[in-house]
């Protein structure tokens, strides 16, 4: 016989599928991969090369509105509730038509099998509660499960016995091993990086004992439910058995049962569409849930692509960065080798030479000769000159002032010829340039011409020697660069202390009172 009073349950709830969540997460998913997600603890994906070609652009997918979802899904309710509403107005009318009563034989069957249908719904009531339960354990397992997943992606060992085995390994290597310095730093940090994931492996401990505790409630859960399933089935073969009863009292009553056929055939009918708007919905959900797992395979596949697109780019980049190294290595090789060297000691003996081993006169003498003689080249004679025949004529001093009448005392000039030898100096700039080739600085005027010699000399060594035979300029200054930063930060230390050590004239910390008296390592400016 039809259920007469109670409308058609809606289908069991499905798992609820997050937007970002992979589709083994629904229900079909689960199904096709038939294999126990809960036991493996991480949900298989199909392989995203499988679904999309990588080599080629990607159409993006826009992504399922839930809130237009949620608005269809919505209005189908509405209408099932409204499609109920007039069934039961239906069921009321044919209950009137049959004469429903308590005292007769039909109100007594139909009250027994009410009740059998109460405590049928109020079991379901109790079947969904356990259902939502069983919902909340298995969000809070995904959640356990994810975090143990992240947890796991930053840890080279995830048991607490395996990072203790192995610190202990690193620890005996490093005891007993020789290596370098750089290698034993970087001991150092793997034995530091394995000593801090002990909280991590610890807490990993911790979260997978709630995680198998959850399990645990869920098997209890799923229990219930299966018992309350039983339940349900038993009562609903005993409502069978009653309606069977009931209607078997009903067709004995002929009175009023062309309208009372009438008013079953609407009541089913109502039922027919409430069936099909059930259907519907759960065909929106499907839909729905089909959409978004496109959507999310399509995210899969950009970022799969994009990543791909940046291996490419920076394999890309490594090359060019090899190609040109290697070019500039082959640069390197086709220049002279200690061209630098050489450099310097070409500029090093011509300074020494033109500041003290050539006059100076000489010099600016002969350059005015070489400057006049270029004039003279340059300069066109002039055809039909006005001024030809005219001679040049020159004021003496004494005409000059007699012209502006002041007759007293004239002074004759007279050019102040300086004989004086020049003063011997050296920068502290040259001296680190000769330090730059080995090579020790004049320390008086007497040892420029054999400084110059040696310079010359020097040069000429440095056009022999192969490439990498000897240190260049350039290693000799970032050795004393380094050497000085070591000092300094050993004397800054040094210094700290020795301000609370015992008193010493030659501190820096120590001021002279006269100008006569000069620090030992400060008074040196190799004059001669």
């Amino acid at each position: 016989m039809v259920d007469e009073t109670t409308p058609t349950a809606p289908p069991a709830a499905e798992p609820v599928v997050d937007d970002a969540s992979p589709p083994e997460n629904d229900a079909n998913g689960a199904a096709a991969n038939g294999k126990n997600k809960d036991n493996k603890g991480e949900k298989e994906q199909v392989p995203i090369e499988e679904l999309y070609d990588l080599s080629k652009p990607i159409k993006r997918i826009e992504r399922p509105s839930k809130d237009e979802q949620n608005a269809a899904v919505a209005a189908i309710d509405a209408e099932i509730d409204a499609l109920r509403a007039e069934r039961n107005v239906v069921q009321k009318k044919i209950d009137e038509a049959m004469g429903k009563q308590k005292n007769t034989p039909i109100g007594r069957e139909r009250d027994a099998l009410n009740k059998l249908k109460n405590r049928k719904g109020l079991m379901i009531e109790q079947k969904r509660q356990i259902r939502a339960r069983l919902e909340i354990v298995k969000m809070k397992a995904d959640q356990l499960i994810g975090q143990q997943k992240n947890a796991r992606s930053t840890m080279k060992f995830t048991n607490l016995a395996d990072i203790e085995k192995e610190i202990a390994r690193l620890q005996r290597k490093q005891e007993t091993s020789s290596m370098s310095l750089s290698d034993e730093k970087k001991l150092i940090k793997d034995i530091e990086a394995l000593q801090a994931s002990r909280r991590t492996a610890e807490e990993l401990k911790s979260k997978q004992g709630d995680l198998d505790t959850i399990k645990d409630d869920r098997k209890v859960i799923q229990a219930d439910l299966n018992a309350k399933d039983k339940e349900i089935d038993s009562i609903q073969k005993e409502i069978d058995a009653q309606s069977k009863i009931l209607k078997d009292l009903v067709d004995k009553q002929s009175s009023q049962r062309g309208t009372v056929d009438e008013l079953m055939k609407q009541r089913d009918a109502l039922k027919s569409d409430i069936d099909d708007k059930f259907k519907e919905k759960n065909t929106l959900r499907t839909e729905f849930r089909e959409k978004t797992n496109d959507w999310y395979h399509n995210q899969r596949a950009i970022k799969a692509q994009r990543q791909m697109q940046y291996e490419e780019e920076k394999k890309r980049r490594e090359e060019e960065k090899a190609a040109y190294l290697k070019k500039k290595e082959e640069e390197e090789l086709a220049k002279t080798p200690y061209e630098e060297e050489m450099a310097l000691c070409e500029y090093l003996a011509d300074y020494l030479t033109k500041t003290y081993l050539t006059d100076s006169q000489e010099e600016e003498a002969k350059k005015a000769k070489e400057a006049e003689e270029k004039a003279k080249a340059d300069v066109v004679a002039v055809k039909d000159d006005p001024f030809a025949g005219f001679k040049a004529f020159s004021k003496k001093p004494e005409d000059e002032v007699n012209y502006f009448g002041k007759g007293k005392g004239i002074k004759k000039l007279k050019a102040k010829k300086s004989s004086k030898a020049p003063t011997f100096s050296l920068s502290l700039d040259l001296f680190d340039q000769f330090g730059l080739i080995t090579l020790n600085p004049p320390t008086s005027l007497d040892g420029v011409a054999a400084s110059v010699e040696e310079l010359k000399a020097k040069k000429q060594w440095y056009s022999e020697q192969p490439r990498g035979s000897v240190p260049t300029a350039k290693d000799i200054r970032k050795a004393n660069a380094e050497a000085a930063a070591k000092a300094q930060s050993k004397g800054a230390k040094a210094g700290n202390k020795g301000k609370k050590g015992n008193f010493s004239i030659s501190n820096e910390d120590f001021a002279p009172l006269g100008t006569g008296a000069v620090s030992s390592g400060t008074g040196e400016n190799w004059l001669s």
